[in-house]
């Protein structure tokens, strides 16, 4: 064996295919896109030539923080109540499992929200603060 040739690409894009070589039986890949269902095939080459490819194997990379959520907006409801909405992030880098808001009257504490939706409602706040 003189070395291995690994060719991985991203799902649904085997045009952007990366081929590189390695005479170890293992290869770390740096630089992949988070959450993205990856493909590789592996051939051996020898000094007789290059063997077929292997069957392809997948595996997903390793999830990332998000980017933030997109056309954040609030009103009031009342002089008590506001709504807050969103879009979810352009760039999830994984599964959104959910949003915290966080809120505050001048000189108040910070108050947390947790939701699993694109919108909540701040209620019992203080009128005209």
């Amino acid at each position: 064996i003189q070395f291995y040739v690994v060719v991985y690409y991203p799902e649904g894009n085997t045009n952007g295919a990366i081929n590189t070589t390695t005479p170890n039986t293992t290869l770390t890949i740096n630089g992949l896109s988070f959450y993205t269902l990856y493909f590789f095939n592996v051939s051996v080459v020898t000094g007789e030539g290059m063997s077929p490819f292997s069957d392809p194997i997948s595996q997903r990379s390793s999830e990332d923080a998000p980017s933030p959520p997109l056309n954040v907006i609030a009103y009031n409801i009342s002089s008590t109540l506001f709504m807050v909405s969103w879009q979810p992030p352009q760039t999830p880098n994984g599964i959104t499992r959910g949003y915290q808001v966080n809120y505050f009257a001048p000189g108040g504490p910070i108050e947390t929200i947790e939701t699993t939706s694109t919108s909540t409602l701040l209620t019992g706040l203080s009128s005209h603060t």
